[in-house]
């Protein structure tokens, strides 16, 4: 490499200077004031050679590439200008001010060891006129360097974020019925009730913790998010929030059922008979849950607005009507009811065994052990027992029957009708559903926000809008949860086999009768583990 330096005269006006930095035979590159020239002599020379040639001037930014592609191309040709000079030193900052690189934009032999004083106190001069004062580490630049490689030289101190609240509460979890076999004592235990004492906990909010700001390497603060508090959302009819070391805790201002409406939670109250039902107490008709620790003597009568759980390990005999309005029933210990108990429920009945009664459940009907002589109506009836049996009587659904066994060898005659359901309307229901959620979700969200709007500008929480938009809020979040309940029992029926179906576990026995979307089916033999439903207006086996 050829460098040259003179000076020319521009007609008429001051001087220009050019500076020669590299000539061949064919091209010669120069600096003026104004940016880098290519010219060139002869052809020969391809744009990768020139790209190869440029790695010893790490200090030029090609501007113009075109310019040095018409140049070789055309020789002899130019001088032309292509490229404009580069920072010596080039700062830039990263991360939102965390973090200061260089780029050393210099010759090779600027870089060399025996340079590196005189190439410290240019890079420092370069931090301070970029206002990097904090931070820096002169690290990096011991050993060897390369031209244009960024270089970390200065670090800040990263801000660290407050951590936001954690909230635990008081699990419901939906009932499962399970089967307990205990030597001769059998039980179809659930958890239907959640009962608490007055005192007991519900739940609990930490506090959140400040943020720790951090600096830029410019020396500034940079400030950090506090953490945030998350609501705790409770009755305060029924719960009371204590402010304990370090966190909020919610404790039952009674004894009573836990219960959620969308995510505020509740105790209601609960009606608790320690023993029987029986001339002590006399029929029971109560607004709320009802937990009887024993059994229900004949003739007598439980209603309830709510739940309703009867413990007793014999279960009940010939009741009058144990019947819950709005929500579900479960019996420990079975139910032999004679031909004369009546069980009614909105929602779901769990019971061990049932002999001899009538039912009439909006959901579905899960038993344990058995079912016999019985007339039962429901969304749908399973018997959990992989020796599970229904044997006489009429059980009649609108999704599914399934059961281990249906009839038995004394082929006592039993009667299943399932009226069947239309898929594509469930699962058009289904579709209105998800977008209802949607909806009612948007609408919670909106009226969380009025409410913390009101709360800013009126700190009376009794205030009657605040309470009117409190009911709104509950009233919203109820709606969810039961159309959440709904989506799951739809998508549950939606697995039946085709629109309707009676599943057998393990053998059906002659006698017994099966009626799918009004087409009948007599079994004259034995089957195993069949399942029936209709196909092309038929009952088949599948």
């Amino acid at each position: 490499m050829r460098t040259e330096a003179f000076q020319l005269n521009a007609s008429g006006g001051g001087d220009f200077v050019n500076e020669v930095i590299f000539r061949d035979q064919t091209l010669a590159i120069i600096k003026r004031t104004d940016g880098y020239y290519i010219e060139t002599f002869a052809k020969g020379r391809t744009p990768l050679y020139f790209n190869a040639l440029l790695e010893q001037f790490p200090y030029i930014n090609v501007t113009d590439y075109s310019a040095v592609v018409s140049a070789l191309k055309n020789a002899p040709y130019g001088p032309v200008r292509f490229g404009i000079g580069k920072e010596r030193i080039a700062v830039d900052i990263f991360d939102n001010g965390l973090e200061a690189k260089i780029t050393l934009n210099l010759p090779p032999e600027e870089l060399s060891i025996d340079n590196r004083r005189n190439l410290v106190i240019e890079v420092l001069e370069a931090l301070k006129k970029a206002g990097v004062n904090f931070g820096v580490t002169l690290e990096n630049l011991r050993g060897e360097l390369e031209p244009g490689k960024p270089i970390l030289i200065a670090r800040g101190i990263p801000p660290v974020n407050g951590k936001d609240s954690i909230v635990k509460m008081y699990e419901v979890t939906e009932p499962k019925p399970r089967i307990i076999e205990d030597g001769s004592v059998n039980f179809y235990d659930l958890d239907l009730i959640h009962q608490v004492k007055a005192g007991d906990w519900l739940g609990e909010r930490t506090h959140p913790t400040p943020g720790i700001p951090g600096k830029s390497v410019f020396g500034t603060e940079i400030k950090a998010a506090d953490g945030q508090y998350l609501p705790l959302r409770y009755d305060r009819n029924s719960v009371e929030m204590v402010r304990e070391e370090g966190k909020d805790v919610l404790y039952s201002l009674k004894t009573g059922a836990v219960h959620y409406v969308g995510d505020t939670i509740a105790v209601y109250d609960v009606l608790e008979i320690k023993g029987d039902i029986d001339f002590n107490t006399g029929n029971i008709d109560f607004s709320g849950y009802v937990t009887i620790k024993g059994g229900i003597e004949d003739n007598f009568t439980v209603k309830a607005k709510k739940d309703i759980e009867i413990m007793g390990e014999y279960g009940i005999g010939a009741v009058d009507t144990i019947e819950s309005t709005e929500g579900s029933i479960y019996i420990r210990g079975g139910i032999a009811g004679q031909n004369r108990a009546k069980i009614i429920c909105k929602k779901n009945l769990y019971v061990k065994y049932l002999a001899d009664v009538d039912v009439i459940c909006g959901g579905s009907v899960y038993v344990g052990f058995y079912i016999r002589n019985s007339n039962i109506k429901a969304k749908q009836v399973i018997v959990d027992s992989p020796r599970g049996q229904i044997v006489g009587g009429l059980v009649e659904a609108d999704i599914r029957v399934e059961c281990a066994d249906i009839g038995n060898r004394m082929e006592t005659r039993t009667t299943i009708i399932v009226h069947g359901f239309n898929r594509s309307e469930m699962q058009s229901r289904l579709e209105e559903l998800k977008n209802m959620i949607d909806e009612s979700k948007k609408e919670h969200i909106n009226l969380k926000l009025m409410l913390d709007k009101l709360k800013e500008e009126d700190s009376k929480t009794e205030s009657p809008l605040i309470q009117r938009t409190l009911q709104s809020l509950r009233a919203v979040q109820d709606g969810i949860r039961n159309l959440e309940q709904e989506r799951l029992s739809i998508m549950n029926y939606l697995r039946t086999p085709g629109e309707g179906a009676v599943i057998v576990k393990r053998r059906i026995y002659p006698k017994v009768k099966i009626v799918i979307q009004n087409k009948t089916l007599e079994l004259s033999e034995e089957a195993v583990a069949p399942t029936y439903t209709v196909k092309e207006g038929s009952i088949v086996q599948i």
